[in-house]
C-alpha cells in the first residue's frame, strides 16, 4: 500500500504530462490542417476541369491539366499582373529595407537630441490603419501625378511598412555588442561606415525575416493598389484576381491557376529563407 501510494503522485504527474503534450499536439494538428487544406484544395483544383471542381471537389486528378496554368497565364492576364506585381514589390522592398536598417540602426546606436521622440513618432504609424489616412493619403498622390504609376503604389507601401521595419532592425541592433562599435571607430569608421562594414553584415537573419516581412507586405496588397491603380495594364495579382473573377464568373479552373500562382513566390522566398527568418524572429525581433 506504501508503494502504491508512493508512486501515484509519479504516474499522475506522468499523466498530466502526457495530456498536456498530447493537447499540445491535437492544437498543432489543427493549425496545420487549417492552414494546409487551403492551399492544397486550391493546387488540385487549378488542375481540374470546372465539372470536376464541383463533382469531385477533394479528389486528385487523374489527368492534370497543367494547360489551365497557361490559360490563366496568357487568356486571365495573370503574366502581366504578375510582373507588375514584381515591378512593385522589388522596388518596394529594397527602400524599406534600406531606409529601415539605416533608421533602426540611428534609433539604436547614435545619440542625438529628439532621437526618442522621433522613433516614438514612427511608432504611432504601426497604430494608424492605411484606410484611416487612404484620403489624404490619395490627394497627396494624385497632386503629384502619380496615379497609375508604379512610383504611385511603391512610395506608400514603403511609408506603411517602414514603422514595423524600423522598430524591428532597431530591437536587433540593440543586441550587438558595443565593442564592435567602438573597435570599428577606434579603426577611423564613420557612422556610415559601422553601419555598413560592422552592424549590416551581422543582420542577415534580421534582414531576411524584414525581407519576407516587407515581400509579403508589397505582393499582397491590396488597397493600395486598387484605390491608386485604374488602368489594366498597371494591375497587379490581388487586383488581377478580383476583376477575373468578375468577368470569367464560370472559369473556376482559371481562378484558382490564379490563386497558386500568386502565392508561389511568398511560398519560395520562406523555403529559401527559412532558416535566416526563424533566427530573425528568436534572436533580432523580440529582444532588445
Amino acid at each position: 500500500m506504501r508503494q502504491a501510494s508512493a508512486a501515484s503522485p509519479g504516474s499522475s504527474a506522468r499523466l498530466e504530462r502526457l495530456l498536456s503534450q498530447g493537447t499540445s499536439h491535437l492544437v498543432l494538428l489543427i493549425a496545420v490542417v487549417i492552414a494546409v487544406v487551403p492551399f492544397l484544395w486550391a493546387i488540385l483544383s487549378s488542375l481540374k476541369s470546372n465539372d470536376a471542381i464541383f463533382l469531385e471537389p477533394f479528389s486528385v486528378p487523374s489527368a492534370p491539366r497543367w494547360s489551365n496554368y497557361a490559360e490563366a497565364w496568357v487568356r486571365g492576364k495573370f503574366g502581366q499582373y504578375f510582373w507588375n506585381s514584381i515591378a512593385i514589390a522589388v522596388p518596394s522592398v529594397a527602400l524599406n529595407l534600406f531606409c529601415s536598417s539605416l533608421a533602426g540602426f540611428a534609433f539604436a546606436r547614435l545619440r542625438f537630441p529628439g532621437s526618442r521622440f522621433v522613433f516614438y513618432a514612427f511608432l504611432i504609424g504601426m497604430a494608424i490603419p492605411t484606410n484611416a489616412i487612404l484620403i489624404p493619403l490619395y490627394f497627396t498622390v494624385k497632386d503629384l501625378k502619380l496615379l497609375d504609376t508604379l512610383p504611385g503604389v511603391i512610395l506608400p507601401q514603403v511609408a506603411s511598412g517602414m514603422p514595423f521595419g524600423i522598430f524591428m532592425m532597431r530591437a536587433f541592433f540593440r543586441t550587438l555588442p558595443n565593442e564592435l562599435e567602438d573597435a570599428a571607430r577606434i579603426d577611423g569608421c564613420t557612422s556610415f561606415g559601422v553601419y555598413r562594414h560592422v552592424m549590416l553584415p551581422l543582420s542577415a537573419g534580421a534582414m531576411a525575416t524584414l525581407f519576407i516581412f516587407a515581400f509579403m507586405g508589397s505582393w499582397n496588397d491590396f488597397l493600395i493598389p486598387y484605390v491608386f491603380i485604374h488602368e489594366d495594364s498597371m494591375r497587379t495579382i490581388p487586383l488581377g484576381l478580383l476583376y477575373f473573377q468578375g468577368s470569367y464568373v464560370s472559369e473556376y479552373r482559371l481562378l484558382f491557376a490564379g490563386i497558386v500562382i500568386s502565392f508561389i513566390p511568398t511560398l519560395v522566398l520562406y523555403v529559401l529563407f527559412q532558416r535566416q527568418f526563424v533566427r530573425g524572429i528568436t534572436v533580432g525581433a523580440v529582444r532588445g
